[in-house]
């Protein structure tokens, strides 16, 4: 099992993510906090979207993930947005989300798997979270 901790994930949010934003949009449930870390370095808003699709067992439950999104981040529009998540296995999640807030301009985060930033990169084992 590999552990991280919440200063080595700072520390690779101060070095990879760069730029101007106008808000974090975390994916719930494993988003929130890194997307409130995220939030806070850049001094900006943070909204939360909440998805369902993995259990506790990381296996899925639906073919697709179910996703609610509130009416403030549905309307946003020509918004720079990072969209944080934890982790991207199979990129299920963080492209439902994507689609439906296109109308921004957004960069997709996730502490491992495949985003435009990925603070770890891929991963071959179970992580063990600094908030587990």
């Amino acid at each position: 099992m590999k552990e991280i901790s919440i200063d080595s994930i700072m520390s690779r949010v101060r070095t990879k993510i760069k730029g101007n934003f106008d808000f974090v949009v975390a994916i719930g449930r494993g988003g929130i906090l890194p997307g409130y870390l995220i939030s806070r370095y850049l001094d900006i808003p943070l909204e939360i979207v909440y998805s369902e699709f993995r259990n506790d067992n990381h296996k899925p439950k639906y073919e697709n993930p179910k996703v609610q999104i509130n009416y403030n981040i549905q309307n946003m529009k020509n918004k720079k947005i990072l969209l944080v998540d934890d982790i991207s296995n199979s990129g299920k999640t963080i492209l439902n989300v994507k689609e439906r807030i296109k109308n921004n301009k957004i960069t997709t985060v996730v502490i491992y798997g495949n985003a435009d930033i990925s603070l770890f990169g891929t991963h071959d084992e179970c992580i063990k979270w600094p908030w587990e």
